[in-house]
């Protein structure tokens, strides 16, 4: 029983002894808020909107981590992943409580970024490091204030419709060029209980954009939601009734999915990717649905893209494009110089560039010419020809332009337009009260 004891005792005290350590190892990291460890080793934290890491953008971004990690072992890269409007949500939190991480993914829009510049929370980058990346005339104007950079915008984005052309074979429907088309190839579809088109209705971010495409096809100009939103014009014009007008009459023949004000981004995505839409209104960033093992191989090789539908007044090379987000640097990180060289890295021609294009994830916000291979999906290609198509381009989103608070009431009078809690002249009173009170922050 003596011996039982003693056995027991020396193994208690073992345990109480690695326990110690292990306590010990846990608040040594726990405390190091920056610069290297003990052991020379640098932790870099890296939060992303891209939260699905095995394809796509998300897939891409993690791979050129793990690799740059292989190549700097004394560097450890911690990512963290939201969804958009969720990501938005952490990114308020973050910056309340001064603990931005090291590097993050930025929006260079007014409503995002300019928050963020105001309150110096961002690192000014050197723009002359980056004078050989080949980034696209006018590309770096939204990550810019003052003559000053504070990030890289990673792709070029254009709003477009992607249609599944099996269904549309199956149904005798031929691709819409006007508006009116458009119209009449939801009648077919809903008579065959198709859902017509896709939206995430829920997060409400991509009506705004589509109500920019709808006022150009009704006027020929780009520019009148701009002009509305700096008081040189008014949302209660004829004009914009007449484009929420559209919008209504759209929503009421059925032209969205069933409960679409209860999709998010994934389940819009979902719902087309497993052949249960036809149409799919997103930007250019979802190009990697032809690639995407999630859907099946019917979907991946009859996905397509078509341009917004024009009129008599807006022609399908007038395009909602602009560039999409990026990355910046937080001016509190203690790991300044890491990120930095990080972020230079990442944007090398060799690997984002190459990478994104030829994994079809997205258009680059950099010249991307000497990348294309021949084998290109049939989707990049039709991408391709419409970019370069564009005659005229929306530029950054109206809903970009504005406040934060501003944006969120714009997003929403959008959904109770399209949910008939406003009327067309009751939705245009409200975008113009919501403006002048932005015109007043």
């Amino acid at each position: 029983m003596g011996k039982l004891k003693s056995l027991l005792t020396m193994l208690l005290s073992i345990m109480v002894i690695l326990s110690l350590a292990a306590c010990g190892t846990e608040n040594s990291t726990g405390d190091n808020e920056g610069g290297a460890d003990d052991e020379g080793k640098v932790t870099l934290t890296f939060f992303s909107a891209n939260p699905d890491r095995s394809v796509g953008v998300g897939k891409v971004e993690q791979e050129i981590i793990d690799v740059y990690m292989e190549e700097n072992p004394n560097i450890k890269i911690e990512v963290e992943a939201l969804q958009d409007e969720q990501y938005k949500n952490k990114i308020k939190i973050y910056s309340s409580t001064n603990k931005l991480p090291d590097i993050m993914h930025t929006w260079g829009q007014e409503s995002f970024i300019a928050p963020l510049i105001d309150n110096d929370l961002l690192l000014e980058l050197n723009q002359e490091d980056y004078a050989d990346y080949g980034f696209v005339n006018g590309s770096l104007d939204g990550y810019s204030k003052g003559g000053k950079t504070y990030g890289l915008p990673k792709n070029a984005d254009l709003f477009v419709l992607y249609y599944n052309k099996k269904i549309f074979a199956e149904n005798n429907i031929e691709i819409p060029k006007t508006q009116n088309e458009l119209l009449d190839v939801i009648g077919k579809l809903r008579a065959e209980n198709i859902n017509p088109i896709s939206i995430n209705g829920m997060d409400g971010w991509s009506l705004p954009i589509w109500f920019e495409y709808v006022l150009q096809r009704e006027t020929g100009d780009f520019s009148k939601m701009d002009k509305a939103l700096s008081r040189e014009d008014s949302f209660t014009s004829e004009e914009f009734i007449k484009a929420a007008e559209f919008m209504k009459t759209l929503a009421d023949a059925g032209g969205f999915q069933d409960g679409f004000l209860t999709s998010d981004y994934g389940a819009a995505r979902n719902l087309f990717g497993q052949e249960q839409a036809a149409m799919y209104l997103m930007g250019s960033w979802e190009m990697g649905l032809a690639a995407d093992e999630n859907f099946s191989e019917s979907f991946r090789e009859n996905v397509g893209v078509m341009p917004y539908p024009s009129t008599d007044k807006g022609s399908v090379n007038d395009v909602a494009a602009w560039f999409g987000g990026g990355y910046s640097i937080s001016n509190n990180s203690k790991n300044k110089e890491e990120a930095v060289k990080f972020l230079q890295y990442f944007f090398k021609q060799e690997n984002w560039v190459k990478s994104s294009w030829q994994s079809g994830a997205t258009i680059p916000a950099q010249q991307f010419d000497s990348y294309l291979t021949g084998d290109e999906t049939e989707l990049q290609n039709d991408l391709i020809e419409l970019f370069n198509s564009i005659e005229t381009s929306s530029g950054t989103p109206v809903l970009d332009k504005g406040t934060p608070e501003f944006k969120e009431e714009i997003m929403q009078q959008h959904q109770q337009l399209l949910s008939d809690q406003l009327s067309p002249e009751d939705f245009v009173e409200q975008l113009d009260d919501a403006a002048e009170k932005n015109n007043n922050k």
